[in-house]
């Protein structure tokens, strides 16, 4: 049977080479750390710029929109206007029957509101 100190060289070997591995990760960790730290201000400037990004995207998206949509409303308008205008040239009489017809009634409306 071989001595106990035999027997115990492989686990006290194992047991240093945990130990040195353990010391290793400690300092790879700490490595780790320290350049995480070092990074953080780029990462932020660079998420910053991402975010600016976006945000003019969106914006320039959205006027973009709010331009198409104005556009939209304008020639509907137009549409409508000259509508009326062909309508009223059409039939003079009939249009200023109903203009003066819709003035009485909102003359009514209103007055009876101030009573």
């Amino acid at each position: 049977m071989p001595p106990a100190s035999e027997a115990l060289d492989p686990v006290m070997n194992d047991a240093k080479r945990t130990y040195e591995d353990a010391k290793q990760t400690v300092r790879d960790a700490k490595q780790t750390v320290k350049s995480g730290r070092k990074a953080a201000p780029e990462v932020a400037r660079e998420a910053r710029r991402v975010v600016d990004e976006r945000v003019d995207t969106y914006s320039r998206q959205a006027n973009e929109q709010i331009d198409l949509a104005r556009q939209i409303a304008e020639e509907q308008l137009e549409n409508a206007r000259l509508y009326v205008l062909d309508r009223v040239q059409e039939r003079p009489l009939v249009s200023t029957l109903a203009a003066v017809g819709a003035g009485f009634v909102l003359g009514i409306i209103f007055s009876s509101r101030r009573h």
